[in-house]
């Protein structure tokens, strides 16, 4: 910061007081007419709620209830089953390994096993699980759940690939 300005000489202190009289004019001028006044969203505002109805897009009613009808889903005997059958099949198939151009689950103690002997080895171990849904769930598993170590961008494609074609092939109606 350079020095401070001279203020001992009479042309010093009037320009110097004509700069702080523009400085008080131009804090106080008013707002000028017509000029919009800008909203405040200030913490703590109290909000109404004809304020959130006008941010907030309307929700069509068929989202609700596809909404209302997914959650209700978990609480359902089918919802509660899947819920159980993935809490055990992940731990399950945590060690399981797939090659997917052979279609083929890679169990450690039991070999390579296709989709159909895989589901019949998990309802014997299971036999509350159905097998259909054993089946979904595994088919589920392939496409998201199973995650190989160590592949490369290339290798993760091509096994997505192989994955969506596995499970349009056993599904096609779902896909």
């Amino acid at each position: 910061m350079g020095p401070a300005p001279d203020i001992t000489s009479e042309g010093a202190r009037q320009k110097l007081g004509e700069h702080i009289a523009m400085s008080k004019r131009t804090a106080t001028k008013p707002a000028a007419k017509g000029r919009r006044k800008k909203k405040s969203y200030a913490i703590g505002k109290p909000c109404t709620e004809e304020d959130l109805e006008a941010a907030l897009p309307p929700i069509p009613d068929d989202f609700l209830c596809e909404e209302m009808s997914f959650w209700s889903w978990w609480d359902s005997p089918e919802g509660e089953l899947w819920s159980k059958m993935s809490d055990t099949l992940e731990a399950l198939l945590n060690d399981v390994g797939l090659d997917a151009g052979e279609r083929k689950f890679l169990w450690p103690d039991a070999g390579r096993l296709d989709l159909d002997q895989s589901v019949r080895r998990i309802n014997q171990q299971y036999p509350d699980f159905p097998e259909q849904t054993i089946k979904e769930f595994l088919v589920h598993w392939i496409q998201a759940l199973y995650v190989p170590e160590g592949y490369s961008e290339s290798q993760m494609n091509e096994l997505e690939g192989l994955t969506a074609q596995w499970a349009e092939d056993v599904n096609p109606e779902k896909n």
